[in-house]
């Protein structure tokens, strides 16, 4: 079995299926056979090239994983190792695919099964012949005529299996098969198919197959017009996702990433139930259907974020979400092909709005208000500005106008994380939505503890770096920035030499504080591993950065607030969006403060220290204390762009 598991291991199309193990939390891993089974010392240059192409691949480098793939097989053949040369013959195919470089592929492929179909019986056949099929049918989507070889090929592959007694692999090759008959669209050979599929994962206990095949027949009762059908199962394939969380299993193991593999399934749960809701017979059950739309929502949130951070102990951050939080407006903005559902939580309960603004135009606009916003000698970003105000914030009518809400807080997802909702302009009024009302993100309700900061007992411990070092130039005003923190709450001061990061962890260790303010270069980047923040004498990771922060948690006196005054993200990333939003999550703080992008120095001192002192004042909640400042710096005629106040976002409580 053992063996096996390393064989598949290094196949990089096959990564999204398990490990083999007696355990079904088992990841699975992409590295050659002897890296997992003999010392380094005995690798093979073929193998070494062969893991080398598929770490290249897993970080989207498909040119050079193919130069890998091929050098890997050449060696391979050379040293008479017939299976590893396969191996890496087949990821050499996938990469092609990767690269768009498909020329002469279908023959290549074809070869590749004949010489496969000649190894004997066993694991390595069948899953050659599965990642041969995978291949051809991704293929077929541009050259249609291999769509016959890749039903050929997964037909090969169930006859292995089952001769095997292996219907772990058996569902895969039927399950992939009745892809290519829903292409096809060959609905009923394509539904007899899925269900052989499902059952052969039930029998075998295979979770990571079983919410594929129940998501696919989903899809398939939709496209035949059976919505409630279709309903059942993708409620039953989110189901065993969420048990596969529970029992610790990996639904992204290898190189398969949340937006391709995972969200389309929520989002289409989503779409589904607010479809449902529309139809409903009385309000108690379309509210009923509008929460477990929310709630999916927030499913969806939690599995991106623990995909993103790659940690398994977020789930344990969740709370029930509550039907309204009261003094806050609550909008979900989901994003579907075709519209935008907001989603929002009043005082009253959950309600909905449809605006007929499909996801791929929201998204163009949204990277052009995220571009034009860092150039602040010019006003063009406006259009874009007002046409999302237009999409996400009037169709809220009388409801944003209530004089009960004291925060508008809006819970993004994609693209709208890559924007500062404060800078959205409303043409008829002529002002921005921080002019408005109070404004905070949130990664997900349920990961949110909403309560007002204990002024009076909180400890702060400021820390900053304001000379050049390490090649990141100086923030001259950092100095006065910490200087009128402290002005309003008591604590501790570590400024450029002083904040060393050993020095910095100490203090974390010794002393309770409740609020900790950073003002240093920062970067959140797409992959959390390499996120950062600059103290005097190295970088720290966000992951490090939360584990220091995170031991407040366990104490009486929880971190109230996370401040991160010089953070960026890169224009448009939204992984690293992703980052920002889920830092006060990450951290175990009750809220964050950070930035989209690299901030005006003087503007960013001026506008912290409105914040802090507005903070000081109980009768002020965070979120009314951000809007305060940000309106203090908006109000300077120099600093009216919105690229100087914009960028703050408060991230999680806004009381």
């Amino acid at each position: 079995m053992r063996q096996s598991a390393l064989l598949l291991a290094s196949l990089t199309w096959l990564a999204a299926l398990p490990a083999f193990s007696s355990s079904a939390a088992e990841p699975a891993r992409c590295e050659s056979p002897a890296t997992g089974s003999a010392p380094a010392a005995q690798t093979s240059p073929a193998a070494a090239a062969n893991e080398r192409g598929n770490e290249l691949a897993r970080a989207g480098d498909s040119r050079a994983a193919l130069a890998e793939h091929r050098e890997a097989e050449r060696l391979a053949r050379a040293d008479g190792d017939r299976e590893l040369a396969l191996r890496s013959g087949a990821n050499a195919a996938r990469d092609a695919l990767d690269a768009g470089e498909t020329g002469g592929l279908r023959e290549q492929l074809a070869a590749l099964r004949v010489e496969v179909e000649t190894l004997p019986n066993g694991d390595t056949r069948t899953l050659l012949l599965l990642h041969v099929g995978r291949s051809l049918s991704r293929l077929a989507e541009r050259e249609p005529a291999a769509a016959l070889q890749a039903v050929a090929t997964l037909r090969a592959a169930e006859t292995a299996a089952r001769a095997d007694g292996n219907e772990r692999l058996r569902s895969y090759a039927l399950g992939w098969q009745g892809e290519l008959y829903a292409r096809g669209r060959r609905r009923a050979e394509a539904l007899d198919l899925t269900r052989r599929a499902l059952f052969a994962a039930q029998s075998s206990d295979q979770s990571d197959a079983l919410y594929r095949w129940q998501w696919q027949l989903g899809r398939l009762r939709r496209a035949e017009g059976d919505s409630t059908g279709a309903l059942r199962e993708y409620r039953a394939a989110s189901a065993t996702l969420a048990r596969m969380r529970a029992e610790g299993s990996a639904p992204l193991a290898g190189d398969r990433s949340f937006a391709r593999d995972l969200e389309p399934l929520y989002d289409e749960l989503v779409d589904l139930l607010l479809y449902q809701a529309t139809l409903a017979e009385d309000e108690s059950a379309r509210r009923a259907l509008l929460a477990e739309a929310r709630n999916t929502s927030e499913d969806q949130k939690v599995a991106e974020l623990r995909d993103y951070f790659r940690d398994d102990c977020l789930d344990a951050e969740r709370r029930a979400a509550p039907e309204s939080v009261p003094g806050a407006l609550l909008v979900y903005p989901i994003l579907l092909p075709d519209r935008i559902e907001l989603v929002v939580g009043t005082a009253h309960g959950l309600d909905s709005t449809s605006v007929p603004v499909g996801r791929a135009q929201v998204g163009a606009e949204v990277r052009a208000l995220r571009a034009l916003l860092e150039k602040r000698t010019t006003r063009q970003f406006l259009p874009h500005a007002q046409k999302l105000y237009d999409w996400l914030v009037r169709p809220l009518g009388a409801r944003l106008a209530d004089p009960g809400v004291t925060a508008l807080v809006f819970v993004p997802s994609g693209p709208l994380r890559t924007i500062p909702f404060a800078a959205l302009h409303d043409r008829e009024s002529k002002r921005f939505l921080i002019e408005q009302v109070p404004l905070a993100i949130t990664p997900g309700l349920t990961l949110t503890d909403p309560r007002r900061i204990d002024r009076a007992n909180v400890k702060l411990l400021s820390a900053g770096v304001s000379e050049a070092v390490q090649g990141f130039p100086p923030l001259e005003n950092v100095p006065s920035e910490l200087d009128a923190v402290r002005a309003v709450f008591p604590g501790r001061e570590l400024l450029n030499d002083q904040f060393a990061i050993e020095r910095f962890t100490k203090a974390l260790d010794t002393e309770p504080f409740g609020i900790v303010h950073i003002a240093s270069h920062g970067e959140f980047a797409a992959d959390a591993s390499r996120s950062f923040l600059l103290a005097w004498d190295g970088k720290i990771s966000m992951a490090d950065l939360s584990s220091l922060v995170g031991v407040t948690r366990f104490r009486t006196q929880p971190l109230e607030l996370l401040t991160l005054s010089a953070c960026e993200t890169a224009a448009g990333d939204e992984r690293a969006a992703l980052g920002l939003a889920g830092v006060a999550v990450r951290s175990g703080a009750r809220s964050a403060i950070a930035t989209l992008w690299a901030v005006n120095d003087e503007a960013s001192a001026t506008l912290l220290a409105e914040f802090y002192a507005g903070l000081g004042n109980a009768e002020l909640s965070r979120a009314q204390a951000l809007q305060r400042a940000q309106l203090s710096v908006l109000r300077v005629h120099r600093w009216r762009h919105p690229g100087y106040w914009s960028p703050y976002l408060l991230v999680s409580s806004w009381l």
